[in-house]
C-alpha cells in the first residue's frame, strides 16, 4: 500500500517470478518512458487536458442580442474548478467581459421577459445561495430574500413581476446535521427544495405549500395564474431521476391537473397559448423516457417523437405554438430538431457536437448552448437559421496539439444489428495499432462526435501517445431508439458485450488494430464492462475499471438510486438474486488472468467504493496482478468536484498503466 499526496493506492501481484518482475518494473518505469518519448515527439499531457476551460450555464437575452454564460476553470489545482459569469454581444467578435458584480460559482443566469434585468444564484460570502438581481448594463447586484435556505432554481413570471423559486431548507443542505444516511428510509430523508414566490419590487417572499417532499422543477403558465411543478415523495436522487411526478397547480399550491405516471428529468414546458404541456415520462419498463403533449382541456396525453430513433434531452416551444425545438441525440450526433406538436414527428435541423444537455432560446428562435467538435474543446455555440457557429474560443491552445483523426465507424453485430461508434487514431498512423476500447457509462448513454479529452474521456490523450481508441455504442446505448436501449434488459454482459467484441473484430479485419495488443476500460457502466470482460474474454491484455459495478445485487441495495436504476433491468434484487449474480463480474473473478487497474472515489454514493474494494480483494486473494487507486472525498462523477491534480492523476494512471502493456510506438 502506498499513498501519493491525497491518493491511496493498493496493489497486489502474483508470487514474484521473472514475468512478475518484468511487468512491475515496466510499470514503475512507464512514467520515465512517457517523458522520454514526449521529448522526441509532441504529445498531449494529462495536465494539458485538465487545464481546459469549460462552459457552464448559458442564457440568451429575449431579443437574442446578448448572452450571459459561465466559464469553468481551475484557479487552484488542489481545489474544484470555479465558474465565472460573462456577458457579451452575440454578433461575431462582439466584446465580452466578466459580469459586473458576479462572483465565483454564480450560476443559473436568467433574463427577465423584457430583457432589462438579469437574475442569478450566488453565495457572495453569505451562509446560503441566494437570488441576485442586476441590470445588463452593469452596476452592483442586489440580493432578494432572505430565504430560509439555499435557492436551487427559479423562473421569471411572464410579466416579470415575480419569480417562482425553489429553496432547499438549511437543515437539508449537504453535510447538515440530520442529513440522510445511507440505508435510511426515504421518508426519513431531509426535505428537498420547496416552492416560494418572490416579488422583486418589494422583496416579499410567499411560500407555496405543496403535497410533496421535494420540488425539482417549476415553470409558469403563460397567463401567470398557474405553474407546472415536478415533485418527489423523497428528496433523493431516486425520486429526482426515476420517481418524480408532474402536476399543474395554482399560485396557492392547489392541484389543478395531476399527470399520470413517473416523469423524467426533462423540464416540462407550457405551450404559448397555455392549453398544452410538453413533458417527459418513463415507459412501463422504466428504462427509457418518452415525450408527450398533455391537453389541459380533456386531460389526455398525446405521444410525441415516438417514431424517431433518437432521444430528446431538452425542449422549448417555438413562438407559433405548433412545434417545439428539441435538443436530442441521433445516433452519434447531438442535434437540434423540430418536433411537430400535432403529429409528433421529428425533423432534425442542425447537427452539433459534444454532450449538450440544455440550451437557451431567444424569441427569434436563436439557440445558444455548449458544444464542441473533434478538434475543438467545449465552447458556447450559436445556432440561427439552421447554421451553427462557435461564439467563444475558450481553449485556443488546442489548435497546436497533435491530434489524429476521429471518425465514425459502423459495423454489424453477429445477429445483423447495425452498430456504430467512434475511432480516434494517433497522428499519422492507421494500421497495426495497439487498441484501447473505452466503454461509456449508463448503459443509457452514448459516445458522440465531439471533443474527447477530459478526466474520463481518454481518447485524445492516448491517441497522442500512439494508442488507437475505439468508442462503441453497443445495445443499451442512447440515441438509437427505445428497442435498442432496452435490449440489455436482464442481459448486461450479453448482447452488449458481443456488440463490443464484434466492433473490435471489425477493426482487426481492417488492419487497424493489432489483435495481440488489445485493452479495454471505462467509467461506471464502462467499469462494469471492463470487470466483466476480465472474467469472460481472453483477448485483452489488461482492463481498467473506473467506478464500476462488480456485484450487481450489493449495488442495487446500497446505491443512492436503489429502486430506479437496476430493478428495471433485473427485477427485485431479493427475489431475483440468482439473476443478479449471473451478471455480476465478481462471480467470475476466479477466471481473471490479466492485470486489472481499479479507480474509485471514496465518497461515491452512486457506485459505492466497496464495489471496487471487493473486486480488488477477490483478485488479490487469488494472486492476481491488481492495483486499486482510491480518491478520498471524490464522488462518482469527478468532473466539477475535484481539483485538477486529481483529474490529471486519473489520466496519468491510465496512461502509465497501458503504456508498458500495449507498447505503443510514439
Amino acid at each position: 500500500m502506498a499513498r501519493y499526496g491525497s491518493f491511496l493506492c493498493l496493489s497486489a501481484t502474483r508470487p514474484v517470478t521473472a514475468l512478475g518482475i518484468a511487468f512491475l518494473g515496466a510499470l514503475a518505469a512507464s512514467s520515465c518512458f512517457v517523458r522520454a518519448a514526449r521529448a522526441a515527439k509532441p504529445m498531449i499531457t494529462p495536465e494539458q487536458i485538465s487545464a481546459l476551460r469549460g462552459v457552464g450555464d448559458v442564457a440568451l437575452a429575449p431579443d437574442g442580442r446578448h448572452i450571459v454564460y459561465g466559464v469553468r476553470a481551475f484557479a487552484d489545482p488542489a481545489r474544484p474548478p470555479v465558474t465565472r459569469l460573462w456577458l457579451r454581444a452575440v454578433q461575431p467578435d462582439g466584446p465580452a467581459a466578466a459580469l459586473d458584480g458576479a462572483q465565483d460559482n454564480d450560476s443559473h443566469p436568467r433574463w427577465s421577459p423584457d430583457g432589462r434585468r438579469l437574475a442569478y444564484i450566488g453565495r457572495h460570502g453569505g451562509a446560503h445561495d441566494t437570488l441576485w438581481l442586476t441590470g445588463p448594463a452593469g452596476g452592483a447586484p442586489h440580493a432578494l430574500g432572505p430565504f430560509a435556505g439555499d435557492v436551487t432554481d427559479f423562473r421569471w413570471s411572464p410579466d416579470g413581476k415575480a419569480l417562482a423559486i425553489l429553496v432547499r431548507p438549511a437543515s437539508a443542505a449537504p453535510g447538515a446535521p440530520g442529513a440522510q444516511m445511507a440505508g435510511s428510509a426515504p421518508d426519513d430523508a431531509p426535505p428537498g427544495p420547496g416552492l416560494a414566490i418572490v416579488t422583486p419590487a418589494d422583496g416579499h417572499v410567499r411560500p407555496v405549500a405543496l403535497d410533496a417532499r421535494a420540488v425539482f422543477d417549476v415553470d409558469w403558465a403563460p397567463d401567470g395564474r398557474s405553474l407546472v411543478v415536478r415533485t418527489g415523495r423523497s428528496s433523493g436522487l431516486d425520486a429526482f431521476w426515476y420517481r418524480s411526478a408532474v402536476s399543474i397547480v395554482d399560485t396557492e399550491g392547489h392541484v389543478l391537473h395531476r399527470l399520470p405516471g413517473h416523469a423524467t428529468a426533462v423540464h416540462p414546458v407550457f405551450s404559448p397559448d397555455g392549453r398544452s404541456l410538453a413533458w417527459g415520462h418513463f415507459d412501463d419498463k422504466g428504462i427509457v423516457g418518452a415525450v408527450s403533449r398533455y391537453d389541459l382541456s380533456d386531460g389526455r396525453s398525446h405521444p410525441m417523437g415516438a417514431g424517431w430513433s433518437g432521444s430528446i434531452r431538452a425542449m422549448a416551444w417555438n413562438p407559433d405554438g405548433r412545434s417545439l425545438t428539441v435538443l436530442g441525440l441521433d445516433d452519434v450526433t447531438p442535434c437540434l430538431a423540430r418536433l411537430d406538436a400535432a403529429d409528433g414527428t421529428v425533423r432534425r435541423t442542425v447537427g452539433l457536437g459534444g454532450q449538450p444537455y440544455a440550451f437557451s432560446m431567444a424569441g427569434d428562435g436563436t439557440v445558444a448552448l455548449p458544444a464542441s467538435t473533434p478538434s475543438r474543446a467545449e465552447d458556447v455555440w450559436i445556432v440561427h437559421d439552421g447554421h451553427a457557429r462557435p461564439l467563444t474560443d475558450l481553449n485556443p491552445q488546442v489548435a497546436g496539439w497533435p491530434l489524429g483523426t476521429q471518425q465514425v465507424v459502423r459495423w454489424r453485430g453477429r445477429d445483423g444489428t447495425a452498430l456504430s461508434g467512434l475511432l480516434v487514431l494517433p497522428p499519422g498512423r492507421e494500421h497495426g495499432l495497439p487498441l484501447f476500447t473505452q466503454i461509456h457509462g449508463g448503459p443509457y448513454e452514448a459516445w458522440t462526435q465531439g471533443w474527447l479529452g477530459s478526466w474520463h474521456d481518454w481518447a485524445r490523450l492516448l491517441a497522442s501517445h500512439g494508442i488507437a481508441v475505439f468508442l462503441p455504442d453497443p445495445r443499451g446505448s442512447e440515441g438509437r431508439g427505445t428497442a435498442f436501449a432496452e435490449a440489455t434488459r436482464g442481459d448486461w454482459g450479453g448482447a452488449d458485450a458481443r456488440d463490443i467484441l464484434d466492433g473490435i473484430d471489425m477493426l482487426t479485419r481492417r488492419g487497424i488494430a493489432d489483435p495481440k495488443r488489445l485493452a479495454l476500460g471505462g467509467w461506471s457502466y464502462g467499469g462494469f464492462m471492463a470487470a466483466w470482460m476480465a472474467g469472460h474474454e481472453e483477448r485483452f491484455l489488461t482492463v481498467i475499471d473506473g467506478a464500476g459495478i462488480t456485484d450487481l445485487r450489493a449495488m442495487a441495495l446500497s446505491t443512492d438510486v436503489t429502486t430506479g436504476f437496476l430493478p428495471p433491468y433485473f427485477g427485485d434484487p431479493i427475489d431475483r438474486a440468482a439473476e443478479y449474480a449471473a451478471h455480476s463480474p465478481l462471480d467470475a473473478v476466479a477466471r481473471v488472468r490479466i492485470p486489472v487497474l481499479l479507480l474509485h472515489g471514496m465518497a461515491d454514493s452512486r457506485v459505492p467504493p466497496d464495489q471496487g474494494l471487493m473486486f480488488f480483494n477477490a483478485l488479490r486473494a487469488r494472486g492476481a496482478r491488481v492495483v486499486l487507486a482510491r480518491y478520498p472525498g471524490a464522488p462518482h462523477w469527478f468532473g466539477g468536484a475535484v481539483g485538477a491534480t486529481v483529474e490529471a492523476d486519473v489520466q496519468r494512471r491510465v496512461l502509465t498503466w497501458l503504456t508498458p502493456i500495449l507498447k505503443p510506438v510514439p
